[in-house]
């Protein structure tokens, strides 16, 4: 193998390694709770009883064949979401003919810490979450 065909070849690997999916955020807690996603450190915090909207995306588009799970679903449960129509105006809104998000909603349950495992044909993620008691 050619220098340079070894060098493209490592390149790629090293691309191919750290490629995870974007995780971002679709709305916001009520007043005096707490719905936050860190995205670089896949961290959520979030109240109990609170819900929160986190949309999968890898390279631009929706992550394919996305499921998530929770490790304990006392603390937090995590279902798929549908939030393909918007509202006029919205910066994230899709046509109908555009490809399903990738949208998991996450709910808070009892005060603590739990793991959820987000799987797609893309990439991978694992986020710590961190159920807090509501003030």
């Amino acid at each position: 193998m050619s220098p340079r065909a070894a060098l493209l070849l490592l390149a790629a690997a090293a691309l191919a390694a750290g490629c995870e999916p974007n995780l971002v955020a679709l709305t916001v807690a009520p007043p005096t709770a707490v719905a936050e996603l860190d995205s670089t450190e896949k961290d959520v915090r979030l109240s109990e009883g609170i819900a929160l909207a986190i949309e999968c995306t890898y390279q631009g588009s929706p992550c394919e064949n996305a499921t998530a799970s929770s490790s304990d679903p006392d603390i937090v449960r995590v279902m798929p979401g549908f939030v393909d129509l918007l509202a006029p105006g919205d910066p994230y809104q899709r046509y109908p003919a555009d490809e399903p998000r990738s949208v998991f909603i996450f709910v808070g349950g009892k005060p603590g810490d739990a793991t959820v495992t987000l799987t797609s044909t893309d990439a991978n993620a694992t986020i710590d979450v961190k159920v807090l008691s509501l003030p």
